[in-house]
């Protein structure tokens, strides 16, 4: 008897034993179908553009095309098709050049089963959306849409802060919209620091991390709401925090499952869980992405930034994430300097709703002394964006009654109409 709709799977590796490994494992899912192998690039394309599988394993390495030129054929002339690419190394370049290249997912070998197969399930259900009708028991799909509440909320809501590079201006901005939405809002409200390798929220709040990631780490099997709590850490704000490890070497440790699980679990305790990400799109933080309700991208007003912003948009539909809110944050304003929002909303075709003024002076002291704006400053010009930002979080719809301003707290807009998933 049928279990559900299939997910369609093409495997392509030079190796003959890896190919039939691969395809005697995926033939023990019920909902997977193996509809053809290729050992070479060019027959990659063609099964792939004849077939239209919903995913396709792809290795890196193939005799005659590189792995990422084969992504990038079979995307642009099938968007439809979810491509997993998998590689020998876990290197964020490598990781950037997948996903520019189209690539849905990005595996490094050797993988475990569980992890191939979760990835199938996730690429394969953005591809064929009728997937998502298969018992729960054979879905493996990202958080935020197992859940039920892409673009709406169960419990609580993710909010992902997320910047092409450093020196945007990420952490600040988490740590003080963090408290800015504990005091505009009657719910607890958790900053995750998930930029594990150089996480400075411990700096900003001044604490002294005694608890981090590093703990979740040290139980066996997913970590429970309990443990989860008890590793929080409270700021005086009255804001709890999730720190990061407090060296390069336990970070190692975290992996984007424990990632995702950590903060579907905060969600269901807390009205917002923020998270702050590493710039760039390195496993935890496309974990982060995937797992949210609303993503915040933050830029300073130059071209580059428009540039980044750009990339951005493309990676987000080439990862189905149409139906997450997206908020864009001008920070460091100044109407001196670079560019204005107006022509960056130009070029992007998209508002620029809250613009943090250029205020060095007081954001610099600030972060040295450990108090951030929104606890110390609460009528600081810089916070009264903070609170614009908390106010578009808890009610999108909100509008600006000010006629003496000419912008609006408009929705948040959307990720492009057209979607490369059909």
């Amino acid at each position: 008897m049928s279990r559900g709709p299939l997910i369609r799977v093409l495997i392509v590796d030079d190796v003959q034993e890896s190919r039939d490994n691969i395809e005697r494992l995926l033939s023990l899912e019920p909902d997977f179908r193996v509809v053809g192998k290729a050992a070479r690039g060019e027959e990659a394309i063609e099964l792939a553009l004849r077939l239209q599988p919903h995913v396709v394993l792809l290795d890196q390495t193939l005799p005659d095309l590189d792995g990422f030129d084969v992504a990038a054929a079979i995307t642009a002339r099938a968007p439809g098709v979810g491509v997993i690419l998998l590689a020998l190394d876990l290197d964020p370049d490598m990781l950037r050049r997948a996903m520019l290249a189209g690539a849905r997912e990005y595996l490094t070998k050797p993988f475990a089963y569980e992890e191939l197969v979760d990835a199938i399930r996730r690429v394969g259900c953005r591809a064929n959306p009728t997937v998502a009708t298969v018992p729960p028991a054979l879905t493996a799909m990202p958080i935020s849409e197992a859940n039920g509440h892409a673009g709406g909320v169960r419990g609580g809501q993710i909010v992902t802060v997320l910047g092409a590079k450093g020196g945007v201006g990420r952490t600040f901005l988490a740590t003080n919209l963090a408290i800015a939405l504990r005091r505009s809002s009657e719910g607890e409200v958790v900053l995750v620091d998930a930029d594990l390798m150089r996480g400075d929220v411990s700096v900003l709040l001044n604490l002294t991390p005694q608890r981090s990631w590093t703990d979740l780490t040290r139980s066996a099997g997913a970590p429970d709401v309990d443990l989860i709590e008890d590793v929080l850490t409270r700021h005086a704000s009255k804001i709890r925090v999730l720190l990061a490890p407090s060296s390069p070497e336990e970070a190692e440790h975290v992996t984007p499952e424990l990632v995702r699980e950590a903060l579907a679990r905060l969600r269901d305790r807390h009205a917002f869980v923020i998270v702050d990400t590493a710039g760039g799109y390195d496993e935890i933080t496309l974990a982060c992405a995937d797992a949210a309700d609303s993503l915040i991208w933050v830029l300073t007003l130059e071209m580059t930034a428009i540039k980044d912003a750009k990339l951005f948009f493309g990676l987000a539909e080439r990862l189905g994430y149409q139906s997450k809110r997206v908020i864009l944050v001008g920070n460091q304003v100044n109407p001196a300097h670079g560019l204005s929002p107006e022509d960056v909303e130009e070029s992007l075709r998209l508002k620029i709703p809250v613009r943090v003024p250029f205020d060095p002076g007081s954001v610099v002291r600030s972060i040295n002394e450990g108090t951030p704006l929104a606890w110390s400053q609460p009528q600081h010009r810089v916070v009264g964006e903070m609170m614009r930002l908390a106010a578009l979080l808890t009610n999108p719809a909100e509008s600006n009654h000010d006629a003496g301003r000419r912008r609006r707290l408009l929705p948040f807009p959307r990720l492009g109409a057209r979607s490369a998933v059909r």
